[in-house]
């Protein structure tokens, strides 16, 4: 539910933020997260989170582990009898604006036309999204309750002291652990691998902050693992995707290195992007891409397209306003780029996004009646007859929805 604030409906929030931030790196003080003990790049190669199986790669890096990756996945499915996958759903930051998303997943299933995706994708809310759009429409409901009934207190606490003395952030992020634990339980985590035997794939994006790279994680291979804290390590990735860096603490994820164990350190994955489908290499590394009954759906938790706005000449209000087009400028490419290899391989691309009149700049971050305004227009959007779920973008068209 938090991501990275990148849009300018969030201009005001993070100018708050990035206040805070500037005031504390003029204070000194102890840091409050425990020491870590130092490790190199190279013994991030042999670094295992879940022993004697592989269940994160880097975002961008080694076509080799892509292909051992796509070639299990494809076992899998073989095995299952199924076809080669063909059907992704990716799911994009946005902070509260995942209430659009949510609305839009539970009002396709009402339509009776939402399929079954072979492969997830999720970063930060959408991240928090991603297990329960995996398990289908059954988890409808548990999608509803979170994002119609929640506020802030849910989210976060403020600690903007403890921030500024040098703390590793602004906000406690310890409600959110604990409605991630509430919904993330053993028998969820169950169904997740029963499903991942089956062939499909749950996979979520953190930013790996010592390496400075994208980590992709196979939450399905974590939930279908037998490690004994299987449940502890899918709900810290969760976190951790959900971590905006400053304002959150970032969540220490425990990896073992030929018998010794180091603590890397994650945060928000839209610090990387604000969304991914497969990892580019192994798009490279797998060409021939399926093309009979293959989709690829975009679910954008805000505002894709530039939103005019005449800027106040205040050093905070610049500083988030040319960060902010940068973040969204990244985010408009990554989508011409998925769009034109959807338009190269001949799948149909869909992408569902919010415009600048369905946002309330004035509403404060995570506000209840706000998050079910937005969950209502995603739930509206699915029923139109000729929306984006129904009606592929254009190959020559812009990206609005």
């Amino acid at each position: 539910m938090a991501a990275a604030l990148t849009l300018a409906n969030r201009r005001m929030s993070f100018s708050r933020l990035l206040a805070a931030m500037l005031m504390s790196s003029m204070l000194a003080a102890c840091a409050t997260m425990p020491p870590r003990s130092p490790y190199s790049v190279g013994d991030l190669a042999q670094a295992s989170a879940v022993q004697a199986q592989p269940v994160r790669f880097w975002a961008k890096g080694d076509d080799a582990a892509y292909r051992r990756w796509g070639e299990i996945l494809r076992q899998d499915r073989a095995e299952s009898g199924l076809a080669a996958p063909a059907t992704l759903l990716a799911l994009s930051g946005g902070s509260d604006k995942g209430a659009f998303g949510a609305g839009l997943l539970t009002g396709w299933s009402r339509t009776g036309t939402r399929p079954e995706f072979d492969i997830v994708t999720g970063v930060s809310t959408g991240a928090l999204i991603a297990p329960f759009a995996f398990l289908g429409s059954a988890e409808d409901p548990t999608l509803t309750a979170i994002y119609t009934n929640i506020s802030s207190k849910d989210i976060y606490r403020k600690r903007v002291l403890g921030g500024l003395l040098g703390g590793p952030s602004l906000l406690d992020s310890r409600p959110l652990a604990a409605l991630i634990a509430r919904y993330v339980t053993p028998a969820l985590l169950d169904r997740i691998a029963a499903e991942h035997r089956r062939g499909r794939r749950l996979l979520v994006m953190t930013t790996q902050l010592d390496a400075q790279q994208g980590t992709i994680w196979d939450m399905s291979a974590i939930a279908a693992s037998n490690e004994p804290e299987r449940a502890a390590l899918f709900r810290r990735v969760l976190l951790a995707s959900a971590s905006i860096p400053g304002a959150f603490p970032p969540v220490l994820i425990d990896t073992t290195i030929g018998g010794r164990r180091i603590s890397e350190m994650h945060v928000d994955g839209g610090a990387i992007g604000g969304f991914f489908t497969l990892p580019t290499g192994l798009i490279a590394a797998n060409p021939a891409a399926p093309r009979s009954n293959a989709a690829i759906f975009l679910i954008y938790n805000g505002v894709l397209e530039p939103d005019f706005e005449v800027v106040k000449p205040r050093t905070l209000t610049i500083m988030s306003h040319a960060l902010g087009t940068v973040l969204g400028q990244l985010d408009r490419n990554n989508a011409d780029e998925l769009k034109a290899f959807a338009r190269d391989r001949g799948i149909p691309f869909h992408l569902c996004a919010l415009v600048p009149a369905e946002i309330d700049t004035k509403a404060p971050l995570f506000d209840r009646d706000n998050m079910r305004t937005l969950y209502a227009i995603g739930e509206a959007r699915a029923g139109q007859a000729t929306g984006c779920l129904k009606r592929p973008a254009q190959p020559d068209a812009g990206l609005a929805p």
